[in-house]
């Protein structure tokens, strides 16, 4: 189980995101991997078509600072009714991409599935 880095809800597998996080690039010159789950990959995707700029400090995803962020809605399980509950996270340009880039993967992963 491991815990999506923008709900923060645990799921036994993720989608693997490869961001280029600034704080660690020295050591990663190709990007580090970050896990979120399906739907939160789904609500990335969304917001990339309907990008709206929002004042935020940094990503949610890389921690890059002093760029332009875009907002994205994400569904946080709670334990009570609605059982859950709005809130908004903040990713670059270059975490949007990266997102594009891990739904081709997983569609073509799908499509070589059927093949076999």
């Amino acid at each position: 189980m491991a815990d999506c880095e923008l709900c923060g809800v645990a799921r036994p597998t993720l989608c693997p995101v490869k961001v280029n996080d600034p704080s660690v690039k020295s050591a990663y010159l190709t990007g580090t991997w970050r896990g979120i789950n399906e739907e939160c990959l789904e609500a990335c995707l969304e917001a990339n078509h309907n990008r709206m700029t929002i004042d935020a400090r940094k990503c949610n995803l890389c921690g890059i600072k002093n760029v332009v962020l875009y907002q994205v809605k994400i569904q946080v399980p709670i334990f009570q009714e609605p059982y859950h509950r709005e809130v908004t996270r903040a990713l670059c340009e270059s975490c949007f991409e990266a997102c594009e880039d891990t739904k081709k993967r997983r569609e073509a992963e799908k499509e070589e599935g059927h093949h076999h």
